[in-house]
């Protein structure tokens, strides 16, 4: 299964999420943000002679494409860049399953206006593309702007929305700068709960592969 991380928007947390997922899922990563925060991530861990995560770092359609030929790699997380290109299209065209990190807030929502333009363009093109959104980044104080945030996914049917939720902790920036997962950081924490419910929700949605 391709499970690509996407937003248009940068800032949103894809990376964070992409290398957690990764790192416990035992997948490699297609890192397409510009920044190459998932590649700089497995030079961490490289550095630090963690166990090794495989991160392939395309520029072109004809790279990426080759990547995802090769049956090896037909289960992987795609990482992809804030902003809107070919790369990123193609990405989303190529997932079996889209999850979207948004924060609860009203500039999140405009953004996810403008992403929902870019799904119906890639739903041309693969209309059983199906995407998730992710609460990421949430205050637990702030439960009125996670329930506005949930009101309106239910408004767009292209959404769906994942039950897990990501919430703002240390735990993610701390373990992200030593090259770790949440789960390898502190495994009895709650961002490491977090990530490990979030990846039994994406079990259990059973996508199947094209």
């Amino acid at each position: 299964m391709i499970i690509t991380v996407a937003h248009q928007k940068g800032g949103v947390g894809k990376s964070t999420i992409a290398v957690n997922l990764a790192v416990e899922m035992q997948l490699p990563i297609v890192d397409l943000d510009s920044q190459n925060s998932c590649y700089l991530f497995s030079k961490i861990r490289e550095k630090e002679q963690r166990k090794s995560l495989q991160v392939f770092t395309p520029e072109t359609l004809e790279e990426i494409k080759e990547i995802l030929r090769n049956t090896d790699h037909r289960k992987l997380i795609i990482d992809s860049g804030g902003y809107d290109n070919d790369l990123n299209r193609f990405a989303l065209i190529a997932s079996d399953l889209v999850v979207t990190p948004v924060s609860p807030s009203q500039i999140e929502i405009f953004g996810l206006q403008k992403f929902a333009q870019i799904i119906e363009k890639a739903k041309e093109y693969r209309p059983d593309l199906k995407v998730y959104i992710l609460i990421n980044n949430a205050d637990a104080r702030s439960m009125s702007e996670i329930i506005e945030l949930e009101k309106f996914i239910q408004t767009v049917p292209l959404f769906r929305i994942l039950s897990s939720r990501i919430f703002r902790r240390v735990d993610y920036k701390r373990a992200y700068q030593q090259g770790l997962s949440v789960c390898e950081y502190k495994p009895d924490s709650k961002a490491c709960r977090e990530v490990k419910r979030l990846i039994r929700e994406i079990d259990s949605l059973h996508v199947d592969s094209i």
